[in-house]
């Protein structure tokens, strides 16, 4: 066992190693980046070991995991812009003018998009036809958490983790993702967006929006549950497992709380007025927050996913009475505070719309899987297994007074 007094240096070490004088060591504990204990009986003072290597740079083998950016430095997935959002970069909102879910996942993948999704998974889990009706009252990510262990079982495929592998079982999810989003008998190889359309027997020109809502979805960088996804992956698990995790990290009350929840009742109080001015006119008087409405100089500092999308329903729903109703509301809160919908207000309506009430944010979630997958295919193929280390900052252990 490790003496405690070996978790420190004396002045002199310190200075040594780092390569300077007794006066710096001592400006760098004025200023908090070294921490010291006083040595009993003495008016000397010993100084923390780790604080010492890590200034210079000379952290044990045993912690050089630390040092490296094992999670959130190093992607090559998705570069998120003042000016834009770019997917292996290209522009995402240029693709969402044309692509389809599935050939967005195959780039960001890096696969070939006819091999991953050359044919709808086998219709393997007897558990789903049986479960149905006993899972309709979850949500779509808690029905998903429930399947996917018993999906996988009964595919062996999904433990090859191999690059083409893992594009495979990727498409495979995907596609039982959307069926029980939809609670359709079996997965269908029809494009996504389609598949969805149909089940959800959407208009016609909403199939569309739907797969511009897809693409557009896809990822936003290191969101909290893409972080979480890579930390799982780093172990190296499947799709499946990977998608499962942001799933239960979606759920999470802050995130429910701070914006999916918020956003969802203000967008329920707006539609539920006779026009769209009063609920947002309610919330300005009385100081309320606007969730889902974000700041900016002028409007095109607004999220250009947000934009896009917004034209894209401007187009299908001429004259439409609630959304015009949500027009109205936008032009009120920006005219009043400079906010404008964020990405996640439109979402939320078409998912509203097209009847997924308590889940409306469930078909942007079936895009975000995409971007999941990719991440923990890069987590999982482009690094090594790493052992984050902590920055201790607690009370130091002291050293034994009858040494």
């Amino acid at each position: 066992m490790t003496d405690a007094d070996d978790l420190f240096l004396d002045a002199t070490q310190a200075a040594e190693l780092l390569g300077v004088s007794i006066s710096t060591l001592y400006a760098y504990v004025s200023r908090k980046r070294v921490r010291s204990e006083p040595i009993e009986g003495t008016r000397s003072r010993k100084y923390w070991k780790a604080d010492i290597e890590r200034l210079a740079n000379k952290a044990p083998d045993s912690v050089s995991a630390a040092a490296q950016p094992p999670l959130l430095s190093l992607s090559r997935i998705t570069l998120l812009t003042n000016g834009g959002l770019y997917f292996r970069g290209q522009d995402a909102i240029r693709l969402s003018e044309t692509i389809t879910l599935e050939s967005l996942a195959a780039l960001l993948w890096q696969a070939d998009e006819s091999k991953a999704f050359g044919k709808a998974p086998a219709d393997a889990s007897k558990a789903w036809q049986q479960l149905r009706t006993s899972l309709q009252e979850l949500s779509v990510q808690e029905r998903a958490i429930a399947m996917f262990p018993m999906i996988e079982r009964a595919d062996p495929r999904a433990y090859d983790l191999s690059p083409e592998g893992f594009a495979r079982t990727g498409a495979a999810v995907l596609r039982w993702y959307a069926t029980l989003l939809v609670q359709a008998p079996k997965p269908s190889d029809q494009p996504l967006h389609i598949f969805v359309a149909r089940a959800l027997k959407a208009p016609t020109h909403f199939e569309d929006i739907i797969r511009r809502l897809l693409v557009l979805s896809a990822d936003h960088e290191f969101d909290p549950t893409t972080y979480a996804v890579r930390a799982v992956a780093n172990v190296g698990v499947t799709p499946y497992q990977a998608v499962t995790i942001g799933l239960i990290a979606i759920q999470g009350q802050r995130i429910q709380a701070e914006r999916f929840g918020a956003s969802r009742r203000f967008l329920e109080e707006i539609l539920s007025e006779s026009d769209g001015r009063t609920a947002a006119i309610r919330r300005l008087r009385s100081g309320e927050a606007l969730p889902g409405f974000i700041g900016g100089s002028s409007p095109t500092d607004r999220d250009p996913r947000a934009v896009a999308l917004t034209n894209s329903l401007d187009l299908a729903l001429d004259g439409d009475r609630e959304w015009r109703q949500l027009r109205e509301a936008e032009h009120v809160i920006f005219e009043a505070t400079g906010k404008m919908a964020n990405f996640i207000v439109p979402a939320l309506f078409i998912g509203r719309r097209l009847g997924l009430r308590g889940n409306e944010l469930a078909l942007a979630g079936l895009g975000r899987l995409a971007g999941w997958i990719a991440h923990a295919m890069e987590q999982f193929h482009d690094n090594p297994l790493v052992r984050p280390r902590a920055t201790y900052v607690g009370q130091l252990p002291a050293g034994d007074p009858s040494a």
